[in-house]
C-alpha cells in the first residue's frame, strides 16, 4: 500500500531526533569512540539533553524554523522505528537502531567494539551492555528529543556554522545554545523538496578547551517508518509491522546487574572485562583509574572505558 502524505511522512521522519542526545568524546585521541549514551542520559555540561516526565506539559515558545516547528507538532506518533548513524568528533561511527510502541522502546547502538542499549517495557527499564555483559534499572521516562528542547528552550536561529556545500542540497535550519563556558550549535538538514530531515550536527566549543575549533558530530538518518496499530509507514510509502520482538527483555537475566556489585566484585569484574576487551594498566593508568577507583566506578565510566580504549569483538 502506498501512502502519499507530506505531513505523515514528516511525522515519522522528525522522530529520529528522539534517539539522539547530544553527547561530548572528551577523548579525541583515544584509539576507538567512546560510546555514545542512550539519548535520556543528561550530561552535567548541556541542557541540550533532557527528559519527560510523566504528566508535564510541553508549551511551544519558539518563533524560529518553519521546518522545526512543523516537526515539533508531529513528533506525537504512536511508533515508530529508526535507524541512523552516528560519527563523532574523530570519525568513528555507530550505528543506532531505535524503536518505539506506545510507552516501550527498544534501543541498540553498535559499533566496532561492540553494542549497547536501552529497553523498557510494561514500565521497567533498564541500560544494558554486550560487552561488559552488565545492565542497570533505568527510569522509564521516554527521552525528549532535540526538536522538541530546541523549540521548548526557544534557542536563537543563527547562522555560524551551516555547511556551505550541504546548504545547496538541503533546506537548513540553526540553532545555538549558550550556558557557562560553552556553546552547543545544532544544524537541522532538511530535504528541500519533501522537507524531510536527512542529517544533523551539533558542535561544541568549550571556553579554554577546544576554543573556535570545538568538534563537530553528525547523525544521518538512514531508515525511518512511522504508524499506529502495528502497521508502520517507510518514507518511500511501503508499510511494515512493528517488530515486537524486540521487547522481549529476558535476556535481561543472562547480565550482571551492577548496581548490586559489592566493591570487591566490582573490582574483579573491571579486571576480568578490561581483560577481555584489551584495555592496558597504562590506559587505565592514562584514565587516572586505580584499583581503589575501579571499587567504587560507576555504569558510566567502566563503560566508557571499555568503548574508548578496548578494541576486541563483542563477546558471546
Amino acid at each position: 500500500m502506498k501512502i502519499n502524505k507530506l505531513a505523515a511522512l514528516l511525522t515519522a521522519a522528525v522522530l529520529v531526533f528522539s534517539c539522539t542526545a547530544c553527547s561530548k568524546d572528551k577523548d579525541k585521541n583515544s584509539k576507538k569512540t567512546k560510546k555514545n549514551k542512550s539519548s535520556s542520559i543528561v550530561t552535567d555540561e548541556s541542557t541540550i539533553d533532557e527528559v519527560v516526565t510523566d504528566g508535564e506539559s510541553k508549551t511551544r515558545t519558539a518563533s524560529n524554523g518553519v521546518h522545526i516547528k512543523q516537526a515539533y507538532d508531529l513528533l506525537q506518533n504512536e511508533q515508530y522505528r529508526i535507524k541512523l548513524r552516528y560519527t563523532d568528533a574523530s570519525g568513528n561511527e555507530t550505528e543506532i537502531l531505535r524503536i518505539k510502541d506506545g510507552s516501550d522502546y527498544y534501543e541498540l547502538q553498535t559499533n566496532e567494539i561492540g553494542s549497547s542499549g536501552s529497553i523498557c517495557t510494561g514500565g521497567t527499564a533498564y541500560d544494558f551492555d554486550n560487552v561488559c555483559g552488565i545492565y542497570r534499572k533505568r527510569s522509564a521516562e521516554l527521552p525528549v528529543s532535540i526538536i522538541e528542547t530546541v523549540v521548548d528552550q526557544d534557542l536563537p536561529a543563527t547562522e555560524t556554522h551551516i555547511d556551505a556545500e550541504s546548504a545547496k542540497i538541503y533546506d537548513v535550519e540553526e540553532y545555538t545554545y549558550t550556558g557557562g563556558t560553552y556553546i552547543t550549535v545544532i544544524d537541522f538538514y532538511f530535504d528541500k523538496e519533501t522537507g524531510l530531515p536527512a542529517k544533523y550536527t551539533t558542535k561544541y566549543m568549550v571556553e579554554g578547551v577546544n576554543g573556535d575549533e570545538g568538534m563537530t558530530e553528525t547523525r544521518t538518518i538512514t531508515e525511518i517508518a512511522f504508524g499506529s496499530g502495528g502497521e508502520m509507514v517507510t518514507t518511500d510509502g511501503e508499510t511494515q509491522q512493528i517488530d515486537r520482538s524486540v521487547f522481549d527483555s529476558s535476556f535481561i537475566s543472562r547480565m550482571v546487574d551492577f548496581d548490586v556489585m559489592s566493591p570487591e566484585q566490582k573490582l574483579g569484574y573491571c579486571q576480568a572485562i578490561f581483560i577481555t576487551a584489551n584495555v592496558s594498566a597504562e590506559e587505565l593508568s592514562s584514565a587516572g583509574m586505580n584499583d581503589e577507583k575501579l571499587k567504587n566506578i560507576s555504569y558510566e565510566d567502566l563503560t566508557s572505558l571499555v568503548y574508548t580504549y578496548g578494541d576486541k569483538p563483542e563477546r558471546n
